[in-house]
């Protein structure tokens, strides 16, 4: 059974692909709209040939040959919105077709009591399947317009009014099935579409908020995204007692880099450096693009692995970068500061301390890792004052 639906689904999938124009996403709402046109076609190829059957089978040659010219044009509707790149016009001829086609048989064999005159409520239905309100309340319109014109001109005209066809009772069961069957394929066109709809809704909506926290130029999280990561765990660290860091890194004379070789060397500069630092960061751990040449790193959970260690593992990293590539600097450095959350304290303040240490590694020669002391053992001028010994 699972073969079979593959085996229909590629079938499907490549017929599509001969249908909608060149340059067509599939997966765009034109795409969408070829798709459900294309099954309402094969719909009908289904169905069309059934009736075409009944009707040579109690010999209303008329009725086989005009269905068959209406079946035509439904079943050719996908290719149609190819030739005229209009969906639109499409559909109304496949409606136009199968509403010619009824109203006829509605004339020739029983007025309202034909079996083909219960289709008129299938057409709405088609407008509503392609999203088209406008052209459903039209065919709903067109359809109860079309019965109350067949009672009333057959009440006034008694004797013109055709008799039943002698397998009346055949004909209405025959139609009634195939209707059935017919809204049914419908409905689950109509579910999947809304399905498929909601699948892009959740994409878009995906891509949208992964826009909204990432930073444009390195690909990294933006600030606010690190922050909000930040406050959660905050709280996660002030409920279970733990504790976190936070690392903060800033590339090096990158003004220099800027004023000398100009900023689209120093844009290439921070891709680079945002790159090979982001392949070294954990996925348990957050880390963004904090402002300028500056980058922060919420160093999550230790689990056996030293946090000074680490920043160092990446402070080499970007040491062994090589620029060849661009026509700037060939070698550039981070330093970097790391201060631990300490309970109690906000992590604004961690980050201010981690900042204080970043400011003596700068000032104590740059490339290096400084840690900040914790906060209780220690305010402003007492940072530096620690982290230079530390740097000595």
């Amino acid at each position: 059974m699972n073969k079979a639906i593959a085996v229909g689904r590629r079938a499907h999938s490549a017929l599509l692909a001969r249908v909608v124009p060149v340059g067509t996403d599939l997966h765009s709402e034109a795409g969408e709209e070829f798709a459900k046109l294309l099954n309402l076609a094969v719909l009908a190829a289904l169905v069309i040939p059934v009736f075409v059957v009944e009707f040579v089978w109690f010999r209303r040659w008329d009725l086989a040959i005009l269905l068959s010219l209406a079946g035509t044009v439904m079943v050719g509707a996908p290719w149609i919105a190819r030739r005229t790149a209009n969906i639109g016009l499409a559909r109304e001829l496949f409606l136009i077709s199968l509403f010619s086609f009824k109203l006829y048989e509605s004339l020739l064999i029983g007025s309202v009591f034909s079996p083909g005159s219960m289709w008129f409520i299938t057409m709405p239905v088609v407008g509503i399947l392609f999203g088209s309100m406008v052209s459903a309340s039209c065919w709903l319109a067109m359809g109860v317009g079309a019965l109350v014109a067949l009672h009333g001109w057959f009440r006034a005209h008694p004797v013109s009014a055709p008799a039943l066809a002698a397998h009346a009772e055949f004909m209405y069961t025959y139609s009634l099935v195939f209707m059935g069957l017919a809204i049914a394929a419908f409905v689950f066109m109509m579910e999947v579409a809304r399905k498929r709809a909601w699948v892009r809704l959740q994409q878009a909506n995906a891509t949208v908020k992964e826009l909204a926290e990432r930073d444009p130029l390195t690909g990294l999280y933006n600030r606010r995204h690190v922050w909000s990561e930040l406050e959660q765990e905050e709280r996660r660290a002030g409920a279970e007692r733990s504790s976190f860091f936070v690392f903060l890194l800033d590339i090096d004379h990158f003004k220099t880099i800027n004023d000398t070789h100009g900023h689209a060397v120093g844009d290439a500069v921070l891709q680079r450096v945002a790159s090979a630092l982001g392949n070294e960061i954990r996925g348990t751990d957050c880390f963004g693009r904090y402002g300028g040449e500056e980058f922060i790193l919420l160093f999550k959970s230790a689990n056996g692995l030293h946090p000074e260690r680490f920043a160092e593992r990446l402070r080499q990293c970007v040491a062994s970068l090589s620029f060849v590539s661009v026509e700037g600097p060939r070698k550039v450095t981070v330093s970097i500061g790391i201060a631990e959350f300490s309970p109690g304290e906000s992590f604004s303040k961690t980050i201010s301390r981690a900042d204080q240490a970043l400011y003596v590694a700068k000032a104590s020669g740059r490339n290096r890792v400084i840690r900040a002391f914790p906060a209780e053992e220690s305010d402003g001028d007492a940072i530096r004052t620690a982290c230079v010994r530390q740097a000595a």
